[in-house]
């Protein structure tokens, strides 16, 4: 499915880049078109940026991230496996593992060096400095959920292919040099990659502020490797970051074309394997939260949820609930980054330092936000927020609260994070009666296999080091 979506978009662009047939072209005859040597960037741009939001964030590694922080419940196949703790190996995801690497990581490495000094098109600094967000994107989902990867000698090619696993601590401290350097190169002056950029159009601007916001990230994940430094760095780097809703990283480029729909409307309609489940929905109903009605489908006019590790199998959707029709489409935009998660992380940070004022006024600006991101009316948000368990006042803000306005926001289509956030603090409560989630993905067959003296030997119970 991913690689018919490749071949599309490569068509649709040398579709409009191509010219009348000259001596040029009649030279190249006993080629083979369709195994180049050289891919350009204009190319290679909006591969990339389809491969962040569908390979790498919007199919498995989403899908059991949705389990296991029990967003959704597994009703079918493996997810229920993954749900019932019966089907947690070293096969579940080696496609994500090999799309990160292989294909998406590998394609960035193809621009920086084509943009590099020395290299093809040297001196495109713009797409330079986005390929190195985005490899940092892709590198810090790798390193989050399996923990120790290759990273200092990885996409090497044929240079090295059984590159050795850095510790995460190695990781994280690369991921901010890798950003920092990303920066520098979107400040200078450069062509434009332009609608080859499915995000922002080569604005270098808002690609430095995606640069800083996914800093924030990272920096506030550290909260237990050093509480007071981690939230002072995620501070400064918001103050870089997004000023408004509208600069929200998000991909907006699905089509309803069966190759290139929202990755989750693909799951729903073609295997089924999720539910509504009844920690979210417990949740929700508890908050009176209005985002209940907008996004759960019903089973005979009752949203009906589904119970973590103990459903009975429902393919066909009808014992339990989905998600609905009107908020799950095929053209549904998967956010990547978005202002207020920025805003729970600034209230996240402020708490940590024993600033409650300021963390409060961040928190109701991350409530509104992401109520108004998901479309809930306004009259529905006033009513939402006058209650005093959503607007506790100061005084009353906790930890748990700001993470669980936080891991609901985060519902369909940023499910890793909520992962990410539970494995940190342990919030909210969840309710799967056989075990908690896994602490980490297990390392794939394929690498096992072919890297063997490298994979580290760790169960997947073991806790990664920022949650240690």
């Amino acid at each position: 499915m991913k690689t018919l979506y490749r071949f599309l978009i490569l068509g649709a662009f040398i579709a409009t880049t191509m010219n009348s047939c000259t001596d040029s072209v009649l030279n190249e005859i006993g080629s083979n078109p369709n195994s180049p040597t050289e891919v350009p960037i204009k190319l290679l741009m909006p591969q990339v940026g389809v491969d962040l939001a569908f390979g790498v964030l919007g199919v498995d590694l989403a899908w059991y991230s949705s389990v296991f922080v029990e967003h959704t419940t597994g009703v079918h196949g493996q997810l229920e496996g993954a749900d019932k703790r019966t089907e947690i190996n070293s096969t579940m995801v080696n496609n994500s593992w090999n799309t990160i690497y292989a294909d998406f990581l590998s394609d960035l490495e193809a621009i920086i060096e084509r943009g590099s000094a020395g290299g093809a098109e040297e001196g495109a600094f713009t797409s330079v400095g986005i390929a190195k967000v985005l490899k940092a994107f892709g590198f810090s989902v790798a390193t989050d959920l399996w923990g120790e990867v290759p990273f200092s000698e990885a996409l090497k090619g044929s240079e090295n292919r059984t590159p050795a696993f850095d510790s995460q601590e190695t990781v994280y401290n690369g991921l901010f040099a890798l950003l920092d350097s990303a920066i520098a190169d979107l400040a200078m002056s450069s062509v434009s990659p332009g609608s080859s950029d499915f995000y922002y159009g080569g604005n270098p601007e808002l690609w430095t502020k995606a640069a800083y916001a996914l800093k924030a990230r990272l920096y506030n994940r550290l909260s237990k490797k050093d509480p007071q430094g981690s939230a002072n760095n995620a501070l400064a780097a918001i103050a870089n970051s997004f000023s408004s809703p509208e600069e929200s990283m998000i991909f907006s480029s699905f089509t309803t074309a069966a190759t290139g729909q929202n990755p989750w409307f693909q799951e729903l309609n073609d295997r089924s394997h999720h539910a509504v489940s009844v920690t979210m929905n417990s949740i929700l109903e508890g908050l009176s939260d209005p985002r209940r009605e907008l996004w759960f489908g019903d089973i005979d006019g009752e949203i009906v949820p589904a119970p973590n590790g103990t459903a009975v199998t429902d393919q066909a959707g009808s014992i339990y609930s989905r998600a609905s029709e009107s908020y799950l489409t095929a053209t549904s935009p998967i956010p990547i980054i978005t202002y207020d998660e920025l805003k729970f992380i600034e209230a996240e940070a402020n708490l940590r330092l024993g600033e409650r004022d300021l963390a409060y006024a961040a928190y109701q600006e991350a409530v509104v936000a992401a109520l108004e991101r998901a479309n809930v009316a306004g009259e529905d948000i006033d009513a939402y927020t006058s209650q005093a368990q959503v607007f506790t006042g100061a005084a009353n803000l906790t930890l748990a609260d700001i993470i669980r306005q936080k891991y609901v926001s985060f519902w369909l289509f940023q499910p890793i994070e909520a992962y990410n956030d539970y494995r940190r603090t342990g919030f909210p409560t969840l309710s799967n009666p056989i075990s908690p989630p896994p602490q980490r993905f297990p390392y794939t067959q394929d690498e096992i296999a072919s890297n063997t003296a490298n994979v580290p030997n760790v169960s997947f119970q073991t806790k990664v080091w920022w949650a240690e």
